[in-house]
């Protein structure tokens, strides 16, 4: 969640009054990032809630594309698009560790 709320404000502040297609896109990536981790959790399968995690993963590196769209198009500088990249790789970590302990 903490990811979300960081990238969110960034596309409120710096995205969507330029690019309200552009902000709304990462926006639903976002959410779908905390959505798919919810959905999952109410499972009572592992590989079921693994899969969730799976399409959450794919959802942070959608908004990772998404700022590198902002960055390329002069929304969001190259700094705090390295930010949202870093901070991204390291929700990916976490998700991913957790959805290989859930496989084995």
């Amino acid at each position: 969640k903490e990811y979300c709320l960081f990238c969110r404000n960034i596309t409120a502040t710096h995205i969507d009054k330029k690019d309200k297609g552009l902000a709304n896109q990462i926006d639903r990536a976002l959410i779908s990032i905390v959505l798919n981790i919810a959905e999952g959790s109410a499972d009572k399968s592992d590989i079921e809630f693994a899969r969730f995690l799976g399409i959450s993963i794919r959802s942070a590196y959608e908004t990772v594309a998404g700022f590198d769209l902002a960055t390329l198009y002069g929304y969001v500088d190259e700094g705090l698009n390295q930010e949202v990249e870093n901070k991204a790789h390291d929700l990916v970590k976490q998700l991913a560790s957790f959805r290989n302990k859930l496989r084995s």
